[in-house]
């Protein structure tokens, strides 16, 4: 269960393959808001592909209980009077379906983290998902983990600026540039 963010700035650093790749059975599920949402960037010109275009991207269609947890979730999120309706429903579908189906949240918003740690919903970030690939993933070693880092940042991506990836990592203890790559099944 991925949010609008981290989908569409992997899309548009041309990094897609990382989420294919990590996803549980290779299938990604959108949760029809964030689809709303992805759609939406298209039109206003973000260089994302049509979700038609990846056959292991699948739709989430909220049942009315997964609804209701998404509005509930909704007045928890902080929020001005200036905010749009709208804002943070893609978040709030995301942990919504992941509390319901028992699901791991893609999310990077901080107030979402937040309402996830709240819940007890299970979360990972961003950057998780760059070390996962660094440790799991055939092909991607340091020197790749490092670019696929800065490629997010050069699509505007809000991500922490420690200068490298690594540096940053470090400091959490995600990742050991000497360990061998395997390939992930």
């Amino acid at each position: 269960m991925m949010d609008t963010s981290t989908f569409t700035h992997f899309c548009r650093a041309r990094r897609q393959d990382i989420l294919q790749r990590l996803a549980p059975h290779g299938i990604i599920l959108l949760p029809d808001t964030v689809l709303t949402e992805v759609e939406a960037g298209r039109d206003r010109g973000y260089d994302i592909p049509p979700i038609a275009s990846f056959p292991w991207v699948e739709r989430g269609i909220l049942t009315l209980e997964e609804e209701y947890t998404q509005l509930l979730i909704k007045v928890d999120m902080p929020s001005k009077r200036t905010d749009p309706p709208r804002k943070h429903l893609g978040e709030c579908a995301v942990l919504a379906c992941a509390k319901h189906r028992t699901m791991v949240a893609v999310i990077d918003d901080g107030d979402a983290r937040t309402q996830a740690r709240q819940r007890e919903l299970p979360y990972i970030t961003t950057m998780w998902i760059i070390a996962e690939a660094h440790k799991t993933l055939a092909g991607i070693d340091c020197e790749t983990t490092e670019q696929i880092y800065q490629d997010l940042l050069a699509t505007d991506m809000k991500l922490p600026a420690a200068g490298t990836f690594h540096a940053w990592a470090a400091r959490f203890d995600m990742l050991n540039c000497r360990t061998p790559v395997i390939e992930q099944s």
